[in-house]
């Protein structure tokens, strides 16, 4: 199953939740489909990620990696009554260091049903995407583009791999009430992509 419209069958919603980015940074953008271990719901779930990051960088270079959201849904189940807290996070790259502040939500990207309130946020865990409105039964929703920097400090010929740590989801469902659905990969973290890092030029 590709995540983005597939959902939880008896109790709740799967982690429906579909990345895609396809911007103008520096380096080709690398299509992964991640296998998915779920709390709830189907075997066989994914989640898909384009991602834009440099193929290389000098050491003491400073670049952006920036991921974007693709539509997801319609989002139905019998007893659904809305979706909200979807949720995925990411590792700073091994052989770099984030750059304070900035991690963001590009303005204008996503669709307006999930914008207000989306936030991007770094802490000693990596990079958090959060997204708190409320999507209801039958909806359709675009997560925005997330993008933050790094700066290159591993030794040259290192490559700095960023990671997806998992994605996650509520729903609040008729009888049951809240129900919480998190997805990890295996391995986790998973690799959606690389930048080697060269020697600065003299």
């Amino acid at each position: 199953m590709q995540v983005g419209s597939k959902l939880l069958r008896g109790v709740g919603v799967a982690a429906v939740f579909t990345l895609l980015a396809a911007v103008a940074l520096p380096g080709a953008a690398a299509d992964r489909t991640v296998p998915l271990t779920c709390t709830r719901g189907d075997e066989g779930q994914s989640y898909r990620m384009l991602v834009t990051m440099p193929a290389s960088q000098p050491v003491g270079s400073t670049f952006a990696i920036r991921i974007a959201g693709a539509r997801i849904g319609p989002i139905s189940h019998f007893g659904l009554r809305y979706i909200h807290n979807m949720a995925a996070d990411f590792t700073v790259p091994p052989g770099t260091t984030y750059v304070e502040g900035s991690a963001r939500i590009v303005a204008a990207t996503g669709s307006a049903n999930v914008r207000a309130g989306a936030r991007a946020t770094h802490d000693a865990r990596g990079i958090h995407m959060r997204l708190p409105a409320h999507v209801e039964n039958d909806g359709s929703y675009t997560p925005p583009t997330v993008e933050f920097q790094v700066r290159a400090v591993g030794p040259a010929g290192s490559v700095a791999s960023l990671g997806f740590l998992g994605t996650s989801v509520d729903a609040s469902a008729v009888i049951v009430g809240s129900v919480h659905t998190a997805c990890t990969p295996r391995p986790r973290p998973y690799t959606i992509g690389t930048t080697r890092i060269v020697a600065a030029t003299p």
